[in-house]
């Protein structure tokens, strides 16, 4: 080795050494507090485990987006009985979107003031009963109210079809197609209201 090349390499190791670039031992611990904000945090590609992961059967409300799509968001309810559960919740769905939901522009279709309650679940299917002291919404709102209705009791386990009364009286409800039926309502029947209409 050259001396001019001696030299640089006498140089480079006295430098790593003044920064203090350790030589072996063990690693030094960091305290927690000493950690920049931010560097502790679990990176974009992995997930930090919760302490109550999502569940599948958590019942939903659903809302009108401002592109007049059904959306649902999730709810928790009381009760021992899946009567007492879906009043809990249809309850939850009559008073409207909470303060966070309305800052994400999420609405409802049904009046104010309205009263949902349930006559009676039997073999899966709800009647629920509605009043309102509100005019009711007309036409492709009420598809919509009707819709938030069936999709939010339907969301919760044990209910898979609804009858819908009006102050106790038998109705026939509309369908997303404006066609009035007194048949039992399904979550299927209102889908295509959670997807935006072709443009």
């Amino acid at each position: 080795m050259s001396g001019r090349c001696r030299l640089l390499a006498l140089a480079a190791a006295a430098v790593l050494t003044g920064c203090g670039v350790p030589t072996g031992g063990a690693p030094d611990r960091i305290d927690p507090s000493d950690v920049p904000y931010g560097l502790a945090s679990p990176s974009p590609g992995t997930s930090a485990a919760t302490s109550s992961p999502a569940r599948e059967d958590r019942p939903r409300v659903y809302l009108v987006d401002p592109d007049e799509v059904l959306v649902p968001s999730g709810r928790d309810v009381s009760g021992t009985t899946t009567r007492e559960r879906l009043d809990d919740l249809l309850g939850q769905l009559a008073e409207g979107p909470t303060a966070g939901e309305r800052d994400d522009e999420l609405t409802t279709a049904l009046p104010p003031r309205i009263a949902l309650s349930v006559s009676s679940v039997a073999g899966g299917t709800a009647t629920i009963d509605f009043s309102a002291t509100s005019a009711s919404p007309a036409g492709e709102q009420t598809r919509r109210a009707v819709g938030q209705i069936v999709l939010t009791a339907t969301s919760l386990p044990g209910v898979t079809a609804v009858l819908l009364t009006h102050d106790g009286q038998a109705l026939e409800a509309p369908l997303p197609s404006g066609e009035l039926t007194a048949a039992p309502l399904t979550a299927a029947d209102y889908e295509r209201l959670l997807v935006a209409p072709p443009s």
